[in-house]
């Protein structure tokens, strides 16, 4: 299996990279438009998923993009949007509560642990789930928590570098964050399906 930097430079030096960035950089910047970003990023995975090469979806394809849009709408509420307003709210009441109790140490520290925990456990189990939903065809498969968790879980260990380098990517690129996070989601992506893949997990039935 490549290593992150090997898929990262093969990713950035390809053709048509550029002109895909500076789409999507835009388009991140745009409300409610930006979620054409989720259906580029299902083009992607569902690429990678069916073998189909490393070149990057055309932005002209928007047929395509819209398509996968809908069907990775479910998968991101369930395994992304929900986990991260839970976290959100769970930090929120932790905080207030902590800093009633003139603890402001762990207001500051402790508060954040559902945050790091989401932020670790969230891009696995989306990932996770496009890829149980492009191999089964089955919406039901890629939300079942029986399947996505699990296999999450034993692919967690290998995940951490990526992840460690695509919000390294993002974190130093903060004043752009919109063209940061594009450039490091592709191959954070990429890199995930090659790690679910050698885990070899069976997504194509139910659990």
């Amino acid at each position: 299996m490549e290593n992150m930097e090997k898929i990262t430079w093969r990713i950035w030096e390809s053709e048509g990279f550029n002109k895909a960035l500076l789409i999507g950089g835009l388009v991140f910047y745009v409300p409610i438009i930006n979620l054409v970003l989720l259906g580029y990023y299902g083009c992607w995975v569902k690429q990678l998923v069916r073998s189909q090469g490393i070149d990057l979806p055309e932005w002209r394809d928007g047929k395509a993009i819209l398509e996968e849009l809908i069907r990775v709408l479910a998968p991101f509420l369930v395994w992304v949007f929900l986990p991260v307003l839970l976290a959100f709210l769970l930090f929120w009441a932790s905080s207030g509560l902590l800093n009633l109790l003139y603890l402001g140490l762990f207001a500051r520290t402790v508060a954040y642990i559902p945050l790091a925990i989401v932020a670790v456990l969230c891009p696995v189990a989306f990932t996770t789930s496009l890829i149980c939903l492009y191999k089964s065809n089955s919406l039901s498969t890629a939300l079942n928590l029986q399947i996505i968790l699990p296999a999450t879980m034993k692919s967690l260990r290998e995940a951490l570098f990526p992840l460690f380098v695509y919000y390294g990517i993002t974190a130093i690129g903060w004043p752009l964050v919109g063209f940061a996070s594009f450039a490091a989601t592709l191959p954070l992506l990429a890199q995930l399906v090659l790690i679910l893949r050698e885990k070899d997990h069976d997504f194509t039935s139910e659990a």
